[in-house]
C-alpha cells in the first residue's frame, strides 16, 4: 500500500492547479478543499485526516487510494465556502484573548480566575481571566451571500470596451473565480446600508485590481472616458495598483475624479494570498479597510455616499494571474471589534453599556444574564443584554510556545486561533491551547488551517 501511494504521490504533477485558471473541473470537484503546499503548488479533494507528526491525508478524485503527505511540506488548506453558511446557535459575542486569538460564543459564566464561552462548534470552552482581552457583544448578524457557487447569476463584462489589449473572462472553479487576463464580473449581491463585505484574494505576478461597490451597473467603467459612456449611478472603486498602493475613489458621472486617500501596504509584496475585509456604513460615509485581520485605513467621503446600488463588480487589470474565493456579505454592527476604554494602567475591569456609561471595577461573577462588578462604591449587577463590551484587566499570562504541530486556525463566522493540532478526523478535530486548554472542535467551524513554521533551535 505504500509503495502504490508513492507511485500516486510521484505522478501529480499533472494533478496541480496552480493559481491561474486552466480547464474547467468536472461538477463533482467543484467546493472542494485546497491543499497549498510550500511551493506554491495547490491541490484539490478532500483532507481526510491529520497526524500532525507524521501525516496528512489526501483524496484526490483521479487517484484511487488516499494519498499520504508529510506535514513539513503542506502550508495552508482551504476549506469550501459553503461551509460559511453554518449558522452559529447563539453567538453573542466575540472574545479576545491577549496573544490576539479571537473565538465566538455566548459568554455564559465567570467568576475571577476563569470566564465560560458557550460555543456551537465545541462546546463550552472555559478560558482563564489572565489569557482575556476584550469582550464585544455583537448582534447575531444576517448573512446576504456566501460562498461562489458557479458563473450563474454573475454578469461577465465587456471588457474588451474597457481594455486595451486582449480581453478575456473569469472562470469558476472549486467555489473560486480564476482570471489571467483583463476581465469583469459582476452580480446585484443587495448590499445592505451597513455591510461586511469580504473575500480572500490570491495572486501571481503584479496584483491590479479593482473592485466597485454600490454600484448599479454590472459593465466595467472605463474612468478616463466614464463621462461618454452609457449612463451609471454612483459607486466606490477599490483598487489595488502594483500589489501594494491601494486607492479609494467614489465615482460618479459628470463629476471629477477624486480619491478618498491613498494607502501603501509594502507587507503585500511578500505575500501572494490575502483576506480582505471590507466594512461599510452609508448612513455614517464610513468605509474600513482590514487585511487579514489587520486594519490597513479608515474612510470618511465628506461628499456624502455615492453609491447608488447594491452590486458589486470585480474588474481584473493587466499584470497577474488571480483567484477570488470566500465571497461573503453580512450584515455589519458598526463596531470595528473594539472593546471598552480601559484605565490608563489596565489594573481594572471596564464594562460599557449601552446607554454610554462605563462601569470600572472587578468582574466577581457572570451568571444568569447577568454581571457582577466590585468597584469603589459597592457591587453592581449589570445585565448583559445592556452590555456592549469588556476590556478585562491586563494580567499576566503564560506566552504561547510554538511546536512542530502548530497552526493558526481561521473560523467561517470570523475570528481565528493559534493552537497545537492534535488530531483532524471528519468528525472532530482535537487541539490544545493554553487559552482552553484541549477541545475537540468541529470540522466546519474552520475555513483555512494555515501550519506554522518552527524556528529551529541552536
Amino acid at each position: 500500500m505504500n509503495n502504490c501511494r508513492c507511485q500516486i504521490a510521484a505522478g501529480l504533477a499533472a494533478l496541480f492547479v496552480a493559481v491561474a485558471p486552466g480547464r474547467a473541473q468536472p461538477a463533482a470537484q467543484a467546493l472542494a478543499d485546497s491543499l497549498v503546499f510550500r511551493n506554491g503548488d495547490v491541490l484539490y479533494g478532500k483532507l481526510l485526516a491529520i497526524q500532525p507528526r507524521s501525516v496528512v491525508r489526501w483524496q484526490h478524485p483521479d487517484a484511487a487510494e488516499p494519498i499520504d503527505f508529510s506535514p513539513e511540506s503542506i502550508a495552508q488548506i482551504d476549506f469550501p465556502a459553503h461551509k460559511a453558511l453554518a449558522s452559529p446557535a447563539n453567538d453573542s459575542c466575540r472574545i479576545t484573548c491577549a496573544n490576539g486569538d479571537a473565538l465566538n460564543g455566548s459568554l455564559v459564566a465567570g467568576d475571577r480566575d476563569t470566564v465560560t464561552l458557550e460555543t456551537w462548534y465545541a462546546g463550552k470552552l472555559k478560558l482563564p481571566r489572565k489569557a482575556l482581552q476584550s469582550v464585544v457583544f455583537t448582534p447575531r448578524a444576517p448573512v446576504f451571500f456566501a460562498g461562489i457557487e458557479g458563473l450563474e447569476g454573475w454578469t461577465q463584462g465587456n471588457a474588451v470596451k474597457a481594455f486595451a489589449g486582449e480581453a478575456g473572462e473569469w472562470t469558476y472553479r472549486n467555489g473560486a473565480f480564476y482570471a489571467d487576463k483583463p476581465a469583469s464580473i459582476a452580480r446585484d449581491l443587495k448590499l445592505p446600508d451597513v455591510a461586511e463585505i469580504q473575500f480572500d484574494l490570491a495572486w501571481k505576478g503584479m496584483l491590479n485590481l479593482a473592485i466597485a461597490f454600490y454600484t448599479d451597473s454590472l459593465q466595467p467603467i472605463l474612468l478616463t472616458a466614464k463621462d461618454d459612456g452609457p449612463d451609471f449611478g454612483g459607486f466606490y472603486s477599490l483598487r489595488f495598483n502594483s500589489t501594494v498602493f491601494i486607492s479609494l475613489m467614489p465615482i460618479r458621472k459628470k463629476e471629477p475624479l477624486r480619491s478618498l486617500g491613498d494607502v501603501i501596504v509594502p507587507s503585500l509584496n511578500q505575500k501572494d494570498r490575502v483576506h480582505v475585509d471590507l466594512r461599510v456604513s452609508k448612513p455614517d460615509h464610513r468605509l474600513v479597510l482590514f487585511f487579514d485581520g489587520t486594519l490597513v485605513k479608515e474612510w470618511n467621503d465628506p461628499g456624502g455616499f455615492v453609491g447608488a446600488g447594491t452590486g458589486v463588480r470585480f474588474v481584473q487589470n493587466v499584470g497577474s494571474a488571480i483567484k477570488l474565493g470566500n465571497l461573503r456579505v453580512a450584515q455589519w454592527n458598526g463596531v470595528l471589534d473594539e472593546g471598552a476604554a480601559a484605565p490608563p494602567d489596565g489594573s481594572r475591569d471596564t464594562v460599557s453599556l449601552e446607554s454610554g456609561v462605563k462601569i470600572t471595577g472587578d468582574i466577581e461573577a457572570i451568571a444568569d444574564g447577568q454581571l457582577s462588578v466590585h468597584t469603589t462604591s459597592g457591587t453592581v449587577e449589570v445585565p448583559l443584554a445592556k452590555a456592549t463590551g469588556i476590556e478585562f484587566a491586563r494580567l499576566a499570562g503564560e506566552p504561547f510556545k510554538s511546536a512542530a504541530n502548530t497552526v493558526h486556525a481561521t473560523f467561517v463566522q470570523g475570528g481565528a486561533v493559534t493552537m497545537e493540532l492534535l488530531s483532524w478526523r471528519p468528525d472532530a478535530v482535537v487541539v490544545a491551547s493554553p487559552d482552553f486548554g484541549k477541545a475537540s472542535f468541529d470540522p466546519a467551524a474552520f475555513s483555512r488551517l494555515k501550519f506554522l513554521s518552527v524556528e529551529p533551535k541552536s
